[in-house]
């Protein structure tokens, strides 16, 4: 799902004009700023992206993928198994990196936007890195990563920015936003502590 199609959703929940572009560009800030609120109260894997490109033969390079903001691991796909690519400090890969052989990459390093493997691909290769997201680069049309539960969260928090910040609000429709947002966050965080610790929650 789109951003933008996300925003309207919610403009259209609040009772506001759909075609109103003010309200449009504040609810990307608002977006943003929930967007943000994931990291920062939960270990959910909302940024965790899995991006692919296509290695060229004779090729030893590939740009970083979109919202790219650190890799968690780089693999390319075998007969139906996953190799994984390591990755190599730039000492450790000086030593590694050969342009004039050719093969399949082993080893892997990045500088600014570029992951370079340590040698010429052999043939066309599919390679998959599964990184963090950076939310700063989400724009209007921008596809939402996470799964329904994150979306329905995601619009509690643009919600409450919108109740508390955007427009006077007596009702109490932002307290119950911003409830409903640090509900859903908390759950979120209890279900990957379960998942990842052994259902032991604690710092």
């Amino acid at each position: 799902m789109l951003i933008s199609a996300i925003i309207t959703e919610v403009i259209s929940e609040v009772g506001g004009d759909t075609t109103d572009t003010d309200l449009i560009a504040k609810m990307l800030i608002f977006t943003k700023g929930a967007l943000r609120r994931f990291t920062l109260f939960s270990k959910a894997r909302l940024f965790d992206i899995v991006s692919y490109a296509t290695l060229s033969a004779g090729q030893n390079y590939l740009t970083t993928p979109t919202y790219f903001l650190n890799e968690i691991k780089i693999w390319y796909e075998e007969s139906g198994k996953r190799k994984e690519i390591i990755r190599k400090d730039e000492t450790k890969f000086l030593d590694l990196v050969n342009t004039t052989a050719s093969g399949a990459p082993e080893y892997y390093h990045i500088v600014g936007n570029v992951i370079e493997f340590d040698k010429n691909s052999d043939s066309d290769r599919v390679i998959y890195v599964e990184h963090s997201g950076e939310v700063d680069d989400i724009t209007a049309a921008s596809n939402f990563f996470g799964n329904t539960e994150m979306l329905e969260i995601l619009k509690d928090g643009i919600k409450a920015t919108y109740y508390t910040e955007y427009v006077e609000d007596s009702s109490g429709k932002g307290d119950k936003a911003i409830g409903r947002f640090k509900s859903g966050l908390d759950k979120l965080e209890e279900r990957y502590m379960i998942q990842n610790c052994g259902g032991h929650i604690g710092d």
